[in-house]
């Protein structure tokens, strides 16, 4: 290999330059769109959901300590599981923090289902049927709301 064979640095590509901005300017940037596109799906989840538990129809609070008025914003297709749809408003629903973790959380003695299960339309809008299971994952009631 020859020294003319190098290339010099008109021939050589700049890093960064040639693909826009320096991802230190653009991951901030990326990271408020990100948040601006979140705080709206949450936003349009409870004002379709009239602050209130989609489940239980209790009112709720967007901030405070006891879990049973203070609502969350539940995927009911996990977000791991369908990416594409972590802003879309028909895949939320309104709980209160206690009916959230119970959606979330595998009854013990039955892994195949939820403390709390909620079936229906894909379109989370419309009614749906929520069915609170025990530890070995007998249904105890069914709502539909």
């Amino acid at each position: 290999m020859n020294l003319s064979d190098l290339p010099t640095l008109a021939t050589r590509p700049t890093p960064n330059l040639q693909k826009g901005l320096p991802r230190a300017i653009t991951k901030p940037e990326k990271k408020k769109s990100k948040e601006a596109l979140a705080k709206a799906f949450r936003d349009a989840v409870w004002k379709r959901d009239r602050n209130r538990s989609r489940a239980s129809r209790k009112p709720l609070a967007k901030s405070g300590t006891d879990y049973e008025k203070v609502g969350e914003v539940h995927h009911v297709i996990p977000r791991s599981l369908a990416p594409e749809r972590i802003y879309d408003v028909t895949n939320g629903l309104l709980l209160s923090k206690h009916e959230h973790a119970l959606a979330e959380t595998n009854c013990p003695n039955d892994p195949s289902r939820r403390l709390l299960d909620i079936e229906g339309a894909d379109d989370r809008g419309k009614p749906q049927t929520f069915i609170w299971r025990d530890v070995q994952g007998k249904e105890l009631r069914r709502k539909v709301g």
